[in-house]
């Protein structure tokens, strides 16, 4: 069976950071992906003129790569990430049974540079308006993830370099 997801989109809020009791580090944020609109008239998959709809993704990452992910990556960085789609289930503190969906990233690539950034942002100061995308209403309060990768499994990425390659 395979479960394995690739993903590219844009940073929805700054990752949160969190230790787990073992001392395992645990990063979450949201990523907004744009989904093409479906095929209009237009046969050459051309713009049909539509807008394209976002989804709203939740991310988990974990170890040295979530404490790189904290440092580095702020709202609305463009990122890309590889990894695999879980679900929880759990009992609220009023009896009733909550479900979440989220995405365990096991690989996160940066895909812009520093300068890429700071460009990104600058122009976004001088226009006065926040970092894409939009933020949207906050998910569902989930209970943080309780199976951290297995002992001894370091993730692609784990490595001491430069995550934006560019240094």
């Amino acid at each position: 069976m395979i479960n394995s997801v690739v993903l590219v989109g844009r940073l929805g809020n700054d990752p949160e950071l969190t230790y787990l009791d073992s001392g395992m580090a645990l990063a979450k944020f949201r990523l907004a992906v744009q989904r093409p609109p479906r095929r209009g008239g237009e046969q050459d998959g051309g713009d049909t003129g539509q807008s394209q709809d976002t989804d709203w993704l939740d991310i988990v990452t974990w170890g040295r790569q979530a404490e790189t992910c904290h440092q580095y990556l702020k709202k609305g960085a463009l990122v890309g990430l590889e990894g695999r789609i879980q679900t929880r289930t759990w009992t609220r503190q009023d009896g009733t049974k909550g479900y979440g969906v989220e995405i365990n990233a096991r690989r996160v690539q940066f895909l812009e540079s520093r300068r890429d950034r700071e460009a990104r942002e600058a122009a976004q100061a001088t226009a006065g308006q926040s970092a894409p995308p939009p933020q949207t209403p906050p998910a569902e309060q989930a209970p943080q993830p309780s199976q951290p990768p297995a002992a001894g499994n370091t993730w692609p990425g784990d490595e001491e370099e430069d995550p934006f390659g560019d240094q």
